[in-house]
């Protein structure tokens, strides 16, 4: 009989209901309102301070990255006259590929006349003293190429 009074007891023990304490429940809710309300602006700020941050380095890294390729640029730069100076380029073309000054039967001049190149040779030869008449004033300005001549051409 002793273990069934027990038993009984603890069946009554398990339908006890706590009643809610009202007032502990508001406080414990106004509580988490006043912290929600202290956290929330606090979060905000620490956020706003770590992209502050990341944002600075990538830019220190962008303005360093900047400087590199404007000294990249001036070391370019400078390698770029050397390699296209005339003389470099003149020695190369005579020891490297061996080529020479056109003699003067190789060479013909021409006129560039509204983006067309017309031979120079028949207009000096109607007017030996002095360059081609121009057709028109625009003429006057037009540019002389000089082309070496091509074996077969006429003359």
């Amino acid at each position: 009989m002793k273990g069934r009074s027990t038993h009984q007891h603890v069946r009554l023990n398990a339908r006890l209901v706590r009643e809610k304490d009202r007032a502990r429940a508001r406080d414990l809710r106004r509580l988490l309102l006043y912290g929600a309300a202290l956290a929330v602006p606090l979060l905000l700020y620490v956020w706003q301070r770590v992209e502050f941050l990341g944002r600075s380095y990538e830019l220190e890294a962008l303005k360093k990255q900047k400087q590199e390729l404007v000294e990249m640029n001036k070391q370019l730069t400078v390698e770029r006259s050397f390699l296209v100076s005339p003389a470099r380029v003149e020695k190369i073309a005579r020891q490297k590929l061996g080529l020479r000054e056109p003699s003067p039967q190789d060479v013909r001049r021409v006129l560039l006349i509204d983006g067309r190149v017309d031979e120079i040779g028949g207009a000096v030869a109607a007017n030996p003293g002095g360059p081609p008449p121009p057709a028109n004033r625009f003429l006057a300005a037009a540019a002389l190429l000089v082309h070496p001549r091509v074996p077969g051409d006429r003359p």
